[in-house]
């Protein structure tokens, strides 16, 4: 089975490496190189919990969170790469009555370890917080690794297993005749394939947008700061109106905005004071720390900031993954297996009703 995934960010190459597994013949069309785009707007936080665990989302966010171990192990394996997976915790500083409530909802998921920390406790853990915050959450299930290693380590055990990367190749269309997807169009080069992937993120709606569908993806740009981090001041990632996150290289990660501003591509004074305004805010010492450097990037969101995942309704052949939004990095694995499932012609071994693409599939009136 011939399969064409177009968009080679973490989604993308996560997709194709799963694919080659399964027996296919894959190409992965990437207008850049992998993970160029949202991939690496990110800080590699593999946190799940959220306000409520008992969604499809929540499952689905930990149901990927329990793959990253054997995932890890497998690329760096195959690939020799090391993708700074840490496994520390995150500390999440909050009011007292936030402390309270948040913690008996995660508390539900007992392989967290979830615990409350009040007074000298909080800075007993980690000394560099402001002495202003007294009470926290610490979450020793959340883990981090550094998100661009970790799509270079899919791409390159894709091509181990067989996956010719086109990049700096520029899908201009999908082709569909009779009811099927037949090929994609590149460079003025019709190439056929059996099966289509959509996994474009930000820009999937362009091209599916000559074929009557109505997708809605829109861009949301993040900006991030690393700042250099030797020696470091955290132990753990925190997570307040900013999140940081310290990586084993050196790096302190400090992220991110959510802009509505299309596909501008800056990095603000705003936005980066906004963020350094609110680090320094829990951590006081990092105003001594120098900016290593500042990025941007366009996370993928649908309309009711769910991915969106599955078949394509009424075009046999074409598969839709995007709209990861946020969690583009904590849910790749899981959407690599449940899009190979499909592909491959098997059904998905979670729930995935609130992804579908038909939801967003316009009806006509009754």
């Amino acid at each position: 089975m011939k399969v064409l995934v177009v968009g080679g960010g973490i989604i993308g190459c996560a997709t194709a490496y799963e694919l080659a597994k399964a027996g296919c013949q894959v190409t992965v069309f990437e207008r850049s190189t992998p993970g160029a785009e949202a991939s690496s707007a990110a800080a590699g936080l593999l946190a799940p919990l959220g306000e409520s665990t008992d969604t499809n989302f929540a499952q689905l966010a930990l149901a990927s969170w329990r793959l990253y171990p054997d995932v890890v192990r497998e690329l760096e394996d195959r690939t020799g790469i090391d993708v700074e997976y840490v496994t520390r915790g995150t500390i999440y500083p909050m009011s007292a009555t936030q402390t309270r409530h948040d913690a008996e909802a995660w508390a539900v998921n007992k392989e967290f370890g979830v615990e409350v920390l009040e007074g000298s406790d909080v800075h007993a853990l980690e000394p560099a917080l402001s002495p202003k915050i007294r009470h926290a959450i610490f979450v020793r299930g959340d883990h981090w690794l550094n998100n661009q290693r970790l799509v270079l380590a899919y791409a390159q055990a894709a091509a181990a297993a067989g996956v010719e990367l086109s990049t700096g190749c520029n899908v201009s269309r999908l082709v569909v005749e009779g009811g099927r997807v037949r090929a994609v169009v590149t460079e003025g080069e019709r190439v056929e394939g059996d099966a289509v992937l959509l996994a474009a993120g930000a820009w999937s709606s362009e091209l599916m947008a000559p074929l009557g569908a109505s997708l809605r993806i829109e861009p949301r740009r993040g900006q991030m700061i690393a700042l250099a981090h030797v020696p470091p001041v955290l132990t753990y990632c925190v997570h307040g109106e900013a999140y940081m996150a310290p990586r084993p290289s050196g790096e302190l990660v400090v992220g991110a905005t959510v802009e509505r501003a299309g596909f501008q591509r800056a990095v603000t004074a705003e936005g980066i004071a906004g963020l350094l305004r609110a680090a320094i805010e829990l951590v006081p010492s990092l105003r001594e720390l120098p900016i290593a450097r500042t990025w941007c990037g366009f996370r993928p969101w649908a309309p009711d900031s769910l991915p969106v995942l599955g078949p394509w309704p009424g075009v046999e052949g074409l598969f839709v993954a995007t709209g990861h939004f946020r969690n583009g990095i904590l849910l790749a694995p899981i959407t690599a297996r449940i899009m190979t499932e499909w592909i491959t012609g098997g059904q998905p071994t979670v729930a995935v009703k609130d992804f579908l693409p038909d939801r967003f599939v316009r009806r006509p009136a009754r």
